[in-house]
């Protein structure tokens, strides 16, 4: 899809001045943030294993803080739909014999047989029920931590002309990270909603901090949607 206007005019434009770096300020002089604006026309968001396994922080994967996450989702999904933007919703997904496991099986003994915590239709599999998902959204499913690995991602992404992915959900540093990391290779430009992802692990800042140095922006709900907003023809 062709851009109406140069993202670096239309920002100055509306007399828009992106964040600075947040969690590595000796970048801020030393990189152009420009090139990196988000333009809404050619951007998504994707909302990864937001999942009842992974946000009730009673399941067995529950992250401590699931819960508090969801009205940051939320918030970027209501700003995305007034953008027009497509709003992916991705799934771990895994068949109820395990064979589609491999090593995810090895290392997570619940995600086997006999009862697999992430069988298509079970209550762990479901997507956390206070999220604002509707049918006409745009689902993916995934058999391992990177949403990209055997899905038809990329070519949902490619056929949507997206550029830019917002990335949200859980966990900021294994299968949200995972997934933006493989998108920056692929030459999409990511971005992280940091305070829509959480994690069970205790690394979240250490991601984050590696993640804005080497992958991908990182801003917050409000910060995400001041860029929409400023930057929509």
């Amino acid at each position: 899809m062709a851009k109406k206007t140069n993202i670096g005019e239309r920002a100055k434009v509306a007399n828009y001045t992106p964040p600075p770096f947040k969690f590595n300020p000796d970048l801020n002089g030393e990189r152009d943030i420009t090139p990196l604006l988000m333009d809404p026309e050619t951007t998504a968001l994707i909302v990864i294993d937001v999942q009842n396994l992974f946000t009730d922080p009673k399941a067995p994967l529950g992250a401590p803080d699931g819960p508090k996450i969801i009205p940051h989702i939320n918030k970027l999904v209501a700003s995305c739909r007034r953008h027009k933007i497509p709003i992916i919703w991705v799934q771990e997904t895994n068949r109820k014999d395990g064979s589609d496991l491999g090593m995810m099986g090895k290392y997570w003994v619940g995600f086997s047989p006999p009862e697999p915590w992430l069988e298509a239709g079970t209550h762990l599999w479901e997507l956390y029920p206070e999220l604002d998902n509707q049918p006409d959204d745009i689902y993916v499913t995934k058999t391992k931590y990177n949403a990209f690995w055997g899905s038809d991602l990329e070519a949902v992404l490619r056929g949507l002309d997206v550029e830019s992915i917002i990335f949200t959900g859980i966990c900021t540093d294994v299968c949200v990270g995972t997934t933006l990391i493989d998108a920056f290779h692929r030459d999409f430009n990511p971005i992280m909603a940091h305070d829509a992802t959480t994690t069970f692990t205790p690394f979240k800042q250490e991601w984050l901090t590696r993640t804005e140095l080497l992958w991908g922006r990182i801003l917050t709900t409000d910060e995400v949607i001041a860029e929409l907003d400023a930057m929509a023809p």
